[in-house]
């Protein structure tokens, strides 16, 4: 897969996460849970910034990208969690408009957002593997 396709990947989780995240700092009274999601949302947010632009700048023909692109691959990891927030965002949008005030407010399961802590926590591991595999393989391409 050629940088451009992982780099607009990429970016297309990034701005669904961010939606995500701007709703969630916007709630009033979230449980923990919640909380714990916007925390690792942003979290992620840093990492896949780095990624992109460690991608933006490879060759397609270089070893850099032998792993990372996988994370991109169509069903990967990148567009299963993509997926995710898009189910996502609709609850979050959809319900909880007070009028007085126009405050969010959050009427989520706690296992709602421990399926989607969850694949936070995936995704960021994923990413972080595959970033550390690929560092090793330059490496040792450049020795």
């Amino acid at each position: 897969m050629d940088p451009l396709s992982i780099t607009s990947g990429i970016i297309a989780v990034l701005q669904v996460t961010k939606e995500v995240i701007s709703y969630l700092k916007e709630t009033k009274d979230a449980p923990k849970e919640l909380t714990k999601v916007y925390e690792e949302a942003k979290n992620l947010v840093i990492l896949l910034y780095e990624l992109k632009d460690l991608v933006a700048g490879q060759d397609s023909h270089g070893p850099w990208l032998q792993t990372t692109s996988g994370l991109a691959a169509r069903n990967g990891p990148l567009d299963q969690y993509k997926e995710a927030l898009e189910i996502l965002v609709p609850k979050i949008t959809g319900r909880g408009l007070r009028k007085a005030g126009q405050v969010l407010s959050w009427k989520f399961s706690k296992e709602e957002a421990m399926t989607l802590l969850s694949r936070i926590e995936r995704i960021k591991s994923l990413v972080q593997v595959a970033l550390e595999m690929d560092h090793m393989f330059v490496a040792r391409f450049c020795d």
